[in-house]
């Protein structure tokens, strides 16, 4: 397919999802329903058919993917923090823009944008950035809450913490390092087996495409507008630089890792922000309007963006 085609396979599950909401076809509740199911049940089964499946040799990316994510959310978090200012001299706002801008929609869109980009093997890379995702974004977002609020995090909030990384985190690890290893062990599982993961499987890459389409809210106030401008364009656009900076350090790092996954990693840089984000709010004084003005703004400005940093990553020579 061009690029146009692409384009337009990954467009169209967000925009029938978009309309459904319209319909108001899919109450909150059902895309509720949805999204976990799709999180907890054929997320982990796409993640095992496609390592289980995977080139052996492609496990050796697992280091410099993983390094990639937690330079990158650790960059991104410094680098939101200190130009927090810009997006409002209200507190409450700008700790907002700090929370709907630290952490990219990696996994969930990520994935979905990867696999029509790169195929299997992109994809795979992709499960090699996020596989530690919840580890990672809760060590960078608390910490950032930490120097926001000037307190730490109390029994109970510590408790949810741990909550959402086993219901989180769990289900996608276990999947990747039981296909890893069985994989690597050249252990054959039955073909009724293989054929009922291949059917979970198969509905994942559009069902997340889908949901992000009923996840759209678009809401117009004036005060939202500059920290939701700024917060679209650190994760659309600015991202690129900090990409930049993870892929030269982990080739230093790993002169092993490969062109696919810099470009991989390049790609994650300009993801637009997490759906996840929302989470943080409720441990510290924030606007959640301006977080999701800032999650659906980004969202629909990376449908154009994503396919343009798409080209102009191809032609880097660098790489």
């Amino acid at each position: 397919m061009n690029l146009f085609e692409l384009v337009a396979v990954i467009n169209f599950p967000i925009i029938l999802g978009w309309i459904f909401k319209q319909l108001k076809l899919f109450p909150d509740r059902d895309v509720a329903v949805l999204r976990r199911f799709v999180i907890k049940v054929s997320v982990p089964f796409l993640i095992f058919r496609n390592l289980y499946n995977a080139d052996v040799s492609e496990f050796g990316q697992m280091l410099p993917s993983v390094t990639s994510l937690v330079l990158i959310l650790v960059l991104t978090t410094v680098f939101v923090y200190l130009i927090r200012r810009l997006s409002s001299d209200d507190p409450l706002v700008s700790n907002s823009f700090c929370i709907g801008s630290f952490v990219g929609n990696y996994s969930y869109l990520g994935w979905g944008v990867l696999f029509y980009f790169y195929g299997e093997s992109g994809f795979t890379r992709g499960v090699f950035f996020s596989m530690f995702f919840w580890p990672v974004v809760l060590m960078t977002g608390f910490t950032m809450i930490y120097f926001l609020s000037g307190r730490p995090t109390d029994k109970s909030s510590r408790g949810k913490i741990l909550s959402a990384l086993r219901s989180n985190a769990l289900p996608p690890v276990v999947s990747a390092l039981s296909a890893m290893v069985l994989n690597y062990a050249g252990v054959k599982i039955p073909l009724w087996l293989t054929k009922s993961i291949e059917s979970l499987a198969g509905i994942t890459i559009p069902s997340i495409l889908f949901t992000v389409g009923l996840s759209f809210s678009l809401i117009a106030d004036k005060k939202m507008v500059k920290p939701v401008a700024l917060g679209t364009l650190v994760r659309t656009i600015l991202g690129i630089m900090i990409g930049i900076i993870a892929v030269a350090v982990v080739s230093v790092l790993f002169p092993g890792v490969d062109t696919t996954t810099k470009k991989v990693v390049l790609m994650e840089s300009v993801m637009p922000t997490a759906a996840t984000s929302p989470l943080f709010a409720d441990f510290i004084d924030s606007d959640k309007e301006v977080i999701s003005g800032i999650i659906t703004a980004s969202t629909l400005f990376a449908l154009v963006t994503l396919p343009l940093w798409y080209t102009l990553i191809e032609r880097w020579s660098w790489l």
